[in-house]
C-alpha cells in the first residue's frame, strides 16, 4: 500500500475554511454541497465528552481567529495540527498567550482550560509551504500548557506502518475533532481505516470523516481495552480523482513528545 504519485490537490481542515467554495451556505433549493474531507456517506457520530477518551479532546481557541482540535498527550501537553497556529494572512505564527486549550468542550461547557506557554514544532516544517506534502508530513505541534491539567491523557501509540494499517482493517482505527459544522460538540467516525502512505516522506492518507475545524483532531487506535494516538489529522488531498484525509504518523512526533 505504497503510493508514489504527486499528482494531486491538497486542503488543510483549519477552522479559518481554506477552500472558500467549500463555505458557501447550502441553499433549500440546491442539492447539498460536497465537504472537503468527507466521501460518500457522512459517518460521523456524536460522543460524550465527559468520557474518557473524549474528554482529553478539545478545541484549541485562536483569539480572532477560528479554533481547531487537539488531544491532551501528557497532563501539560496538547497535541494538533501545526498550521492551525500559523496565521497565513499575515505570515506570522500565533502567541502562545492568545492561544487556549479547552479540554472536553461541548455547547459552552467544558472539563479543563489553560492557555498555551510555548509551541513545539517540527524546525524543517515550513508553513509558507503547508501545502506540499514535504510540509504536510510535518504538520504537527506540541502546544505547552502553562498548567497541568488534571485529565487522564491520551497516549501516544508505539505503532508502525504496518501495524497502523492492520489496525485500519480490523476496525480498531477512528478519528474525531470540532469539525466547522458541528463546532461545538465532538464528532467521531469510528471503523475508518488508514489506506495508504506517501513512501517518500511519512504521510498518512486516510478514509476518516473529517472537515473544517477538525485539523489536529487525533488519529485512534482502540485494541485490547487500550486507546492511543496513532497520528494527527491535517488536512485533504485529491490523488487521481480519489479524496483522501490526511494525518501525520505518531512516528513522525512521538520522540519530540518525550514518548
Amino acid at each position: 500500500m505504497i503510493l508514489r504519485s504527486a499528482a494531486f490537490r491538497v486542503g488543510l481542515l483549519l477552522g479559518l475554511l481554506l477552500f472558500p467554495a467549500a463555505t458557501v451556505a447550502d441553499s433549500p433549493s440546491l442539492p447539498p454541497l460536497p465537504k472537503i474531507g468527507i466521501t460518500g456517506s457522512d459517518d460521523r457520530t456524536r460522543v460524550d465528552s465527559t468520557a474518557w477518551p473524549w474528554i482529553a479532546i478539545g478545541r484549541i481557541n485562536l483569539e480572532g481567529r477560528g479554533h481547531c482540535t487537539g488531544t491532551l498527550i501528557a497532563p501539560d501537553l496538547v497535541l494538533t495540527a501545526a498550521h492551525c497556529l500559523y496565521n497565513a494572512s499575515d505570515g506570522r505564527w500565533g502567541i502562545p498567550l492568545e492561544t487556549h486549550f479547552v479540554a472536553g468542550y461541548d455547547r459552552g461547557t467544558y472539563a479543563a482550560h489553560a492557555r498555551a506557554k510555548r509551541f513545539i514544532l517540527d524546525p524543517a516544517y515550513d508553513p509558507k509551504k503547508r501545502l506540499e506534502v514535504r510540509s504536510m508530513a510535518r504538520d504537527w505541534v506540541l502546544v505547552e500548557l502553562e498548567k497541568s491539567l488534571d485529565i487522564k491523557p491520551v497516549p501516544l501509540a508505539a505503532v508502525d506502518w504496518k501495524a497502523l494499517y492492520a489496525a485500519g482493517e480490523d476496525g480498531a482505527m477512528s478519528n474525531a475533532g470540532y469539525s466547522s459544522d458541528w463546532p461545538e460538540i465532538v464528532m467521531r467516525h469510528e471503523g475508518c481505516r488508514a489506506e495508504k502512505i506517501f513512501a517518500e516522506f511519512p504521510l498518512v492518507l486516510h478514509n476518516c470523516d473529517a472537515t473544517f475545524g477538525a485539523s489536529g483532531g487525533p488519529l485512534l487506535l482502540t485494541r485490547d481495552g487500550r486507546t492511543e494516538v496513532a497520528g494527527v489529522q491535517s488536512g485533504a488531498v485529491v490523488v487521481s480523482g480519489a479524496e483522501y484525509g490526511t494525518g501525520v504518523p505518531v512516528w513522525n512526533f512521538i520522540k519530540a513528545a518525550g514518548r
